[in-house]
């Protein structure tokens, strides 16, 4: 699971560049920069560690309230899940 596990991390972290992208060049994103940068660097962390008893994410907790127009917290918010249950 760690192996497939790591490549939808890295999809999510792939999404998560774009947005960052999105803003930087005056376009509508979701998110903001700041929230965006702090969930790249703990997806990051997250790809690194792959251990949930090493390294819990804090995201989820400032991003829920955001409206989630294209789909990308839902995303965050299973990726954080799912990586809660790697043994």
């Amino acid at each position: 699971m760690n192996q497939s596990f790591e490549i939808l991390l890295k999809g999510s972290l792939d999404k998560v560049n774009y947005a960052i992208w999105l803003h930087e060049n005056g376009q509508t994103g979701p998110l903001s920069v700041h929230v965006l940068a702090q969930v790249r660097r703990e997806l990051e962390e997250m790809i690194k560690v792959m251990n949930p008893k090493n390294y819990t994410p804090t995201y989820p907790r400032y991003i829920l309230d955001w409206p989630d127009e294209d789909g990308l917290i839902k995303e965050l918010i299973d990726v954080v899940y799912l990586y809660q249950k790697i043994r």
